[in-house]
């Protein structure tokens, strides 16, 4: 085999091998998603979640998909999905924390009377982690392009139902009609 073939094919592996590491949450960056995320259902009354590892690989494997484009694109997967995007501008490492907590600050445009987001604002990150029959949560972290943070959380049940208000408990029927 030639050289150029020998470290062409070690380079492929090297960049997987990063790639596959760096969408690896630590234990603390774990604690931290979890943590996070019951803090503000905990806040609205709602029972926490528990971290599922299964989801987490999910997610990981999506985030690793998504590392050389940072596109804002939904994996279509069978779990509900919040996807978060940092830029190197604020901080090359945007935390756990840093993504849950923009996504709870879409509270302020949600109308929980109405069950309905401001006109031009975003809240279906807000109601699917308020989404009060999600029991599970599973997250993965990615450096993209090496310029920013990509976060990828995935919740099951999923949530965000058109019409029906995350706060409420609905009938499982509608989750095996997904």
């Amino acid at each position: 085999m030639k050289q150029e073939n020998i470290i062409c094919i070690l380079s492929t592996f090297l960049v997987i091998l990063l790639v596959v590491y760096e969408t690896n949450s630590t234990p603390q960056e774990e604690k931290e998603f979890i943590d996070t995320h019951n803090k503000a259902r905990l806040k609205e009354g709602l029972p926490p979640f528990t971290y599922d590892q299964k989801l987490a690989d999910f997610a990981r494997k999506y985030a690793s998909s998504r590392a050389r484009d940072c596109a804002l694109q939904h994996s279509d997967g069978p779990y509900g999905e919040n996807l978060f995007w940092g830029n190197a501008a604020k901080s090359l490492k945007w935390t756990p924390k840093d993504a849950v907590t923009a996504w709870v600050k879409e509270q302020k445009y949600y109308n929980r009377k109405t069950n309905t987001c401001k006109p031009g604002k975003k809240c279906g990150h807000y109601t699917q982690i308020m989404w009060r029959d999600t029991k599970k949560v599973g997250c993965a972290l990615t450096n993209c392009r090496g310029k920013s943070t990509y976060v990828v959380c995935e919740y099951d049940p999923p949530g965000n139902y058109e019409g029906l208000s995350p706060f409420d408990k609905h009938d499982p029927y509608i989750y095996s009609q997904a």
